[in-house]
Order: structure tokens, then sequence, then C-alpha cells
């Protein structure tokens, strides 16, 4: 029976990054979308994060289930590796959710600027600065990444 929790484990990690990976992929594309028009019609392809909150709950059952099973939960491994998750977590939905909010807000401001004074380059800065801002690598280095290294944990339980 343990192997299936595991195997359960593992599979809804992988689904998770899959549905997670839409997500990264409108950020990395809406870095690149110089029309703030043309960019808030990415939102219409991000999925609502409400499957990526159940996924992440399989992720967590079948992780601690397959802890008791195998009576991990004695070992420094598993312990590391959960807090890495949840700091993975808070730094994707502070710093990935926050970028959606925060380029949105500016492209708004850009197309209304548009209208109202075409010849203030300001709001269309302020969205450049905020499409090209450090959130997109930095979330991506420290999901993927950690990810790795939670892998390599689950692996080669060094502790």
């Amino acid at each position: 029976m343990y192997q299936w929790i595991v195997l359960a484990h593992v599979a809804s990690v992988l689904a998770f990054m899959l549905a997670h990976g839409v997500h990264m992929t409108a950020m990395w594309a809406m870095r690149r979308e110089a029309d703030p028009e043309r960019m808030l019609t990415f939102f219409n392809i991000v999925p609502s994060t409400t499957m990526l909150r159940v996924l992440l709950a399989v992720v967590l059952l079948s992780g601690a289930v397959a802890g008791f099973m195998g009576s991990w939960w004695g070992s420094g491994w598993i312990w590391t590796s959960l807090a890495l998750l949840a700091f993975i977590a808070v730094t994707m939905w502070r710093y990935g959710g926050g970028f959606f909010g925060q380029l949105q807000e500016a492209a708004e401001a850009a197309i209304e600027a548009r209208v109202a004074d075409p010849s203030n380059p300001g709001p269309q800065a302020a969205y450049d600065a905020a499409r090209l801002s450090w959130h997109t690598p930095a979330v991506s280095v420290i999901g993927l990444g950690g990810v790795a290294v939670i892998l390599w944990l689950m692996m080669f339980k060094p502790f």
C-alpha cells in the first residue's frame, strides 16, 4: 500500500506542476508583451487557482500519509521538505500572485493614459517596469529550484 501512496504523491506533484506551468508560461509571456492591451488578454488563459489548491492538498495529504506509513516523521529530511514547500508556497503566493495584480493595474493605467494624455510616457514606463520586474525570474528559480531540492531530499534522504 505504501508504494501506491507514494505513487499518488508523485502523480499529484506532477499534476500540480503541469497545472502551475500555465501560470508560469503566462508570466513569461506577459513579461515579453510591450502592449498593455494585448498583455491583458493573457489573463484569459490563466486558470483559476482552485485546481492548484486542490492538487496542493492532495500533495500534502498523500505526502503526510506516506510519511506516517514509512515512519519518516522522525527524520530531518521530511521536515526540511515540508518547510521548504511552505516557503515556496508563500513566496509564490506573495510574489507570483502579486505580480499578476501589479501588472494588471499598471497595464490598465497605461491604457487609460493613452486616451487621456497620449504624450505622457509615465504610465507606459511604469507598465514596462512592472512587466520587466524581478518577479518572474525570481519565482521561477525559487519554484523550480525548491522543487528540485525537495526531490533530492525525498530520493536520497540525507538526514
